[in-house]
């Protein structure tokens, strides 16, 4: 917990990717599935409630992650690698955003 917490406070955004990637990677195998990444995105969802819904595009938890994987997978084979995901979110300003927040 204690590392977590500093690398979300205080790493580089290498770092910080690295970490969500780990987080998303439930059986870690070096991959994020659909399955992986909906069931994380569902439970934020269900844990925020009406906060998540940032526009009519993303209403459902399946829409977010069927919007994350056009965008990252770029070999199209309906999983992530590290490398993907890390390139992909360094792409997308929400991302980055997000994890600069607790940026020193």
């Amino acid at each position: 917990f204690i590392r977590a917490l500093s690398v979300t406070s205080r790493g580089s955004l290498d770092e910080k990717l690295v970490w969500a990637f780990k987080l998303y990677d439930v059986d870690n195998d070096g991959f994020i599935t659909r399955d992986e990444m909906y069931n994380i995105v569902d439970a934020i969802y269900q844990m925020l409630g009406n906060q998540t819904k940032e526009s009519e595009q993303e209403e459902s938890p399946q829409e977010r992650v069927d919007k994350i994987f056009d965008q990252l997978d770029k070999n199209h084979d309906n999983r992530l690698t590290l490398e993907e995901f890390r390139e992909g979110s360094k792409q997308d300003p929400k991302i980055v955003q997000a994890l600069s927040l607790y940026a020193p």
